[in-house]
């Protein structure tokens, strides 16, 4: 089973609610709500990696605030790919500069901790709403 290193921003704006973002067609897990972030690359810390995504993705800096936890999970059969594992790597960050503007996604915004429930989350990001919640 192939296995992907994965960091996600935890981004708040100043009514403590969080961004979040809906994966777009021809992606693993369509249709399903997020935390903006991407893979690790080689010789890439995991800091590194989550101001990139976000610069790529949402077209804003960040920095890294504090690291909240990780989350492990098996996906199979989840098209476009086969089976496939994840450890997700979850930081709270904070908006340097730029506007979160989607470039990958179909939807994105802004949600209250405790209405984070009401959205269909991918597994992964599950676990790190667990850390939000308790």
């Amino acid at each position: 089973m192939k296995h992907v290193d994965v960091v996600c921003a935890l981004i708040y704006n100043k009514n403590r609610e969080i961004f979040c973002c809906k994966r777009g067609p021809g992606k693993a897990l369509e249709g399903y709500w997020e935390f903006p972030g991407g893979k690790i690359e080689p010789n890439e810390s995991k800091e590194e990696t989550i101001i990139r995504e976000i610069k790529e993705e949402l077209n804003s800096v960040i920095r890294p605030v504090k690291y909240i936890g990780k989350s492990f999970y098996e996906y199979t059969n989840i098209k476009p790919y086969n089976d496939f594992s994840i450890t997700l790597y979850a930081y709270e960050c904070e908006l340097v500069t730029g506007n979160l503007n989607i470039t990958e996604h179909t939807d994105s915004k802004w949600i209250k901790i405790n209405e984070l429930n009401q959205l269909k989350f991918a597994p992964a990001d599950d676990k790190i709403i667990s850390y939000l919640i308790d």
